[in-house]
């Protein structure tokens, strides 16, 4: 099954590649360890995606109430961003969700309507095709693991160069979430 391996990657270096939430979280995290944060980053968001792929193997299809969920998704993505803003005002930048990159990994892939609706649709479309769960899943969170992990390399990079000129940084990118989570919420409302 290396052919759903590739494609998983593939399909997942994509997605990853997008901007979104957990890559603005990343530029918001501390940058004294950026792959232990990202780790728990990844970490956190896999663990979401793991149950996903395992709830999938089981028969989940739908999910009632996705509608409120996905506004509640947004209003989440909207307070992470609101956090991680005002955090780039301080100095020495810091997580915008008390310093737990797992938490923050879990809640902001729970809270972001597009991830809902990747894996209700293609995600659980392509492991009905093919059903190759735990290839499928190492194959996509290994390039979750790896672009976000270049993301965090670059970013502490950034930060060493620019200075305290960072912070601008971690605030556009709090402002990005935020400004994602309003976007979703007028997608919602436009569908």
């Amino acid at each position: 099954m290396i052919e759903v391996l590739l494609q998983s990657f593939v399909i997942g270096l994509s997605g990853a590649l997008s901007p979104g939430p957990l890559s603005a979280s990343i530029l918001g995290m501390t940058h004294k360890k950026p792959l232990v944060s990202t780790a728990g980053l990844v970490a956190g968001h896999g663990l979401v995606e793991l149950l996903v792929v395992f709830g999938i193997s089981l028969g989940l299809r739908s999910l009632p109430f996705r509608t409120e969920l996905a506004l509640l998704g947004c209003a989440v993505l909207v307070l992470f961003g609101i956090l991680q803003f005002r955090a780039g005002q301080e100095e020495g930048t810091r997580t915008a969700d008390g310093r737990n990159p797992f938490l923050a990994g879990i809640v902001l892939t729970l809270s972001n309507p597009y991830w809902w609706i990747w894996w209700l649709t293609f995600g659980a479309g392509f492991l009905a095709l093919q059903p190759a769960y735990a290839e499928f899943f190492a194959g996509h969170i290994s390039a979750d693991a790896l672009w976000f992990g270049v993301l965090a390399v670059t970013a502490s990079r950034g930060a060493v160069i620019l200075g305290e000129k960072y912070r601008w940084v971690v605030k556009g990118s709090g402002a990005a979430m935020a400004a994602f989570g309003v976007l979703f919420a007028f997608s919602i409302f436009s569908a």
